[in-house]
């Protein structure tokens, strides 16, 4: 034991600004066992200066040399973490006030490898899309419970569960043993590109078996430098996102062939994550990624201008070269699919206030601007920090959550089921449209062989006549020849 119960890890990169206020939530803990690795990732002097500026010996500060990868940054942040269980947040994110208390309780009274909790949720003002900022979503449920992370793999790679339902280092505290244990098998424990997603499955299928509850324990913030919102909804469009797709590539950090390389969220992501999990870690796991749910995701979810469509398409197909059922299959339903424009992201729901499980609040009428405060926000709404958390345990809880679980699979079935017609009845009006388009362009050269053919009948009739005209002189010119010859000879004659 090193007397360090949690590492709090937080890798970073020039966001001084909104680092300042993630480490504060890290700070207002109730708590002493624990410490909080700052992760520099060759950021200007702003970032060591925040940190200098709080002066706390609870937080380390350690710089990588050079830039690099965000799953390397990871790699290297965690390599400095001594705690008994390591948690990740982003330099947007937040812990909320009775965070380290309650997991240190829990811990204590279960047998935990890993706990996965349901995140708050908060956008900052100066998030990069556009009427999605002073937002916060607050988990208002109390649910505990033990879940098996082989299920939980297979719900997620058939699209039939959300994928932070699996125990990701951004959203659950994993026990070092784990973390070990994927050193040891893979090399690395972020070997991927994208180190949440990939660690969720990583850990569900070193643990197999993870606490989970809906109580959250951080909150989760989305600014205006967020990688996420770079790399999925504006792709190409900004510097977070070049640099990190060229620091992947300088580091080695490489996309699986079998998955489209698009801005699909989360299809995308969560597939290239699965594909690459079950090749390193679980390649005997009884578990198939749904790939023609995920090309359907691509053709109908891809976030590309109408220029790059058929790039894209190309890129669907590629990608499933491996497969020449599949390939047949994209070339009937897809070969010709027409460019569908993404809608608009929409991270606030329309309607705010509570739904049944969650609290939806729009910030900017709280006074709140930063992850700092919504935090607070979050305990004045909650009451955590002062009252005990009453979980739903027990044999009929259990039995309620488990109803809950199964209710959610059901409805993410319907909701899929759903999409699929839309999607089919999507596919039936693009192939009216096709056959319209084939009609009118056999009806446009119907018209073309008429007008050529009463073209054609009119220089015949032309023709005609002057054949007639010519056939009658041709026919009078030797009548004429022969009565000369007998003017010519007929005296004579008679």
């Amino acid at each position: 034991m090193s007397g360090v119960r949690f590492s709090v890890v937080i890798p970073t990169r020039e966001r001084a600004e909104t680092l300042r206020y993630a480490l504060q939530t890290c700070l207002d803990q109730d708590y002493e066992a624990y410490e909080i690795i700052v992760s520099d990732n060759h950021s200007s002097p702003a970032t060591k200066a925040v940190v200098d500026e709080l002066a706390s010996p609870k937080i380390h500060y350690v710089r990588t040399r050079e830039p690099v990868a965000m799953s390397v940054n990871w790699e290297y942040a965690i390599s400095h973490a001594r705690g008994d269980y390591v948690l990740v947040i982003g330099d947007d994110d937040g812990l909320l006030p009775h965070a380290l208390p309650e997991l240190d309780r829990l811990a204590n009274t279960h047998d935990i490898k890993a706990l996965r909790w349901s995140p708050a949720y908060y956008t900052w003002p100066t998030i990069a899309l556009s009427g999605q900022g002073d937002y916060l979503r607050i988990p208002m449920t109390t649910v505990l419970c033990e879940r098996d992370g082989l299920e939980i793999i297979r719900q997620v790679a058939r699209f039939e569960a959300f994928y932070t339902e699996l125990p990701m280092l951004y959203n659950a505290a994993v026990r070092r043993d784990v973390l070990d244990e994927l050193r040891r098998r893979v090399g690395r424990i972020f070997p991927h590109p994208i180190p949440d997603v990939y660690s969720g499955f990583a850990i569900a299928s070193i643990s197999q078996r993870y606490w989970y509850t809906t109580v959250p324990m951080t909150i989760s913030g989305q600014s205006h430098a967020s990688n996420g919102i770079a790399t999925l909804f504006n792709r190409g469009r900004s510097t977070i996102d070049q640099e990190f797709h060229e620091l992947n590539a300088r580091c080695g950090l490489r996309h699986e062939p079998c998955v489209p390389d698009l801005p699909v969220f989360p299809q995308v992501p969560v597939a290239d994550s699965f594909a690459f999990a079950k090749r390193v870690l679980f390649p005997e796991l009884d578990v198939t990624l749904d790939r023609q749910e995920l090309t359907r995701a691509c053709v109908y979810g891809a976030r590309v201008a109408e220029a790059d469509w058929p790039a894209a398409l190309a890129c669907i197909r590629e990608s499933l070269a491996d497969d020449a059922h599949l390939q047949s299959w994209f070339d009937r339903e897809f070969a010709h699919a027409p460019y569908h424009p993404p809608p608009p992201v929409q991270l606030r729901p329309a309607q705010l206030g509570f739904d049944g499980t969650d609290l939806h609040l729009d910030t900017a009428d709280f006074g709140v601007a930063d992850v700092a405060a919504a935090a607070r926000l979050c305990e004045q709404v909650l009451h955590y920090r002062r009252q005990p958390i009453h979980y739903c345990t027990g044999t009929e809880h259990t039995a309620a959550a488990r109803q809950v679980a199964e209710l959610t699979v059901i409805c993410h079935e319907r909701e899929r089921l759903i999409q699929q017609l839309h999607r089919t009845s999507s596919e039936l009006l693009a192939e009216v449209k096709l056959l319209k388009n084939v009609c009118d362009e056999r009806e446009a050269i119907i018209h073309q062989l008429d007008h050529r053919l009463k073209t054609t009948h009119a220089e015949v009739q032309h023709l005609h006549q002057q054949l007639e005209r010519e056939t009658r002189w041709s026919l009078k010119r030797p009548w004429r020849a022969v009565r000369r010859l007998l003017s010519r000879f007929g005296p004579r004659v008679s």
